[in-house]
């Protein structure tokens, strides 16, 4: 068997993510294979597929989600370029976020959704761990709500591990393809396994669709920085070059951006960038991270409302 490869749009790759695992199919496999849930949807909403009327979607950022018939909302996200320091403070803000961002009608609160999440990491934690359960205890150790439970899936930990869930072995090993050479091992490995082979007729067809640009290009994609973006930004002191960046698109504006940024320097201008900057990360990161990492004055904090 051999199918095309693409090294820009390897299986890890968000938009692929998106695509493959908005097929009910797929996100329930790794859902299964992941908690041990069994879904009961009739859909899975995709950042791949949502449009700006969604407006349910728009509380939440994971790259798919669904809701099961019996009211818990399920999501599945994958987490490549982060720092192990900000990703804890991530997961939970991104699932307080899908319940806070549900109705409460006249205080009936007993009535939330349960959110199960499950974020798929690309690199490994500190205690090499395969999958980490995540779940609101008290001081005893005792459940203290069930409203929020969070599954840390660490790819490298598991591709380890002799003792973990055998279709967990082959996303696994599915996300660690990142060349045409993994490919091939992957296709000898596991096209004669079902899971297997459908990993690989889904992501023949998610490389081959003619809108992968279009999808990229969406205002999630562009929104979807990086620890590792504000990081560099505080090392390398390119304040005003990233900001300008964010406006114009991460592909072009971080090079071109930085240029600019730095050449011009107008307060007016700085305005302008520090506006649209606070507009692409205020939904991603807190604003007392924002002001730091902009060095955004007290005078400029009154003027951005913020």
């Amino acid at each position: 068997m051999n199918i095309p490869f693409r090294e820009d749009y390897p299986p890890r790759n968000d938009i692929v993510f998106s695509i493959m695992f908005g097929e009910i199919d797929l996100f329930s496999a790794l859902l299964k294979s992941v908690t041990g849930h069994v879904l009961d949807a009739d859909e899975v909403i995709s950042q791949a597929s949502v449009t700006p009327d969604n407006v349910e979607h728009n509380y939440i950022r994971f790259d798919t989600f669904a809701k099961d018939k019996n009211g818990t909302v399920y999501s599945l996200d994958l987490q490549n370029t982060y720092s192990e320091l900000l990703i804890k403070n991530r997961t939970i803000y991104y699932a307080c976020r899908s319940i806070s961002g549900q109705t409460v009608v006249k205080g009936n609160y007993d009535k939330l959704n349960k959110v199960v999440v499950s974020f798929i990491m690309t690199k490994k934690n500190t205690e090499n761990m395969p999958v980490e359960t995540v779940r609101l205890c008290d001081n005893k150790g005792n459940i203290y709500s069930e409203l929020m439970t969070l599954y840390n899936v660490y790819i490298p930990a598991v591709n380890h591990s002799d003792n973990t869930d055998k279709n967990l072995k082959i996303f696994s090993a599915f996300f660690s393809v990142d060349s045409e050479k993994d490919m091939e091992d992957f296709i000898s490995l596991y096209s004669s396994d079902v899971l297997g082979e459908k990993l690989i007729s889904s992501y023949s067809k998610s490389i081959l669709r003619g809108d992968l640009k279009t999808i990229k290009e969406r205002e999630y994609f562009d929104m979807k920085i990086t620890e590792q973006d504000i990081i560099e930004a505080k090392t390398e002191a390119r304040i005003e070059g990233l900001a300008e960046g964010l406006a114009e698109g991460r592909a072009e504006g971080r090079a071109e951006g930085r240029a600019e940024g730095r050449a011009e320097g107008r307060n007016e201008e700085r305005m302008k960038m520090l506006k649209q900057a606070v507009e692409k990360l205020k939904n991603i990161t807190g604003i007392d991270t924002i002001i730091e990492t902009f060095n955004i004055t007290e005078n400029e904090r009154k003027l951005l409302s913020i």
